[in-house]
């Protein structure tokens, strides 16, 4: 399970009348295995979060958002994830800031990614970039940049989801229709592959599914919530 971020505010009351904080805590009920850091993240402010991403489960990942004071990484660049005998890279990807936010700077997304897929690449079977870039931003950067099997990105133009190649490396990138405000959460993007011997994704298929009135509530996740209300 991963995000693309702009996830722990912005997206909904609860979100943002807890600073992330039930956010937070709901994913780490449902098990997610990473996140990207986005822009909204960013606008908690340093010390918040710090205590955010030190309360997820998870890693929360950016190869490119860094402190303005020290020229340092804000959060781990990537991780490794086994799955099913697998290694799995995930590169997280920050959009870059529209506006300033204090204490924060976001380097270019591909002077960042070239720098990382050649070093996660010898290292897994499989890579992955997460980010929040719009979608032609991050089709663009997957034809740029050899090395990465598939983008997860974000922001649409609300034409629905979608699964393509990018031209020049075929590095899939998917990514689902964009949520209308504070609606966050309605929608989830669902991909089935197969991981080949090369680490090469193959079979793919991409949802974007409503969790809609058929999919019923989880009273675990309500009684957890509820501590926030």
């Amino acid at each position: 399970m991963l995000d693309t971020g702009d996830a722990l505010i912005g997206g909904g009351t609860l979100g943002d009348r807890t600073q992330g904080a039930a956010i937070v805590a709901g994913m780490n009920f449902m098990g997610y295995d990473a996140m990207a850091l986005g822009p909204k993240e960013l606008s908690l402010g340093v010390d918040l979060l710090k205590q955010r991403m030190d309360e997820a489960e998870f890693p929360v990942l950016s190869a490119n958002a860094v402190l303005t004071s020290s020229g340092e990484l804000v959060a781990e660049p990537y991780t490794i994830i086994e799955v099913d005998g697998h290694r799995v890279g995930v590169i997280g990807l920050t959009h870059p800031l529209t506006m300033p936010y204090n204490g924060f700077d976001v380097l270019p997304p591909q002077q960042a990614i070239e720098h990382y897929v050649p070093e996660v690449a010898w290292q897994v079977d499989t890579v992955i970039v997460l980010t929040n870039l719009e979608y032609q931003a991050a089709l663009a950067l997957a034809g740029a940049v050899p090395g990465i099997d598939l983008v997860v990105a974000a922001l649409p133009d609300q034409s629905g989801p979608r699964l393509e190649g990018a031209l020049g490396t075929g590095t899939l990138v998917a990514v689902a229709d964009q949520a209308l405000p504070k609606h966050s959460g309605r929608r989830v993007g669902v991909l089935t592959a197969t991981i080949q011997a090369d680490g090469s994704l193959t079979s793919q298929s991409w949802q974007s599914l409503w969790m809609d009135k058929g999919i019923a509530d989880s009273p675990e996740m309500d009684t957890l919530l509820s501590k926030f209300w």
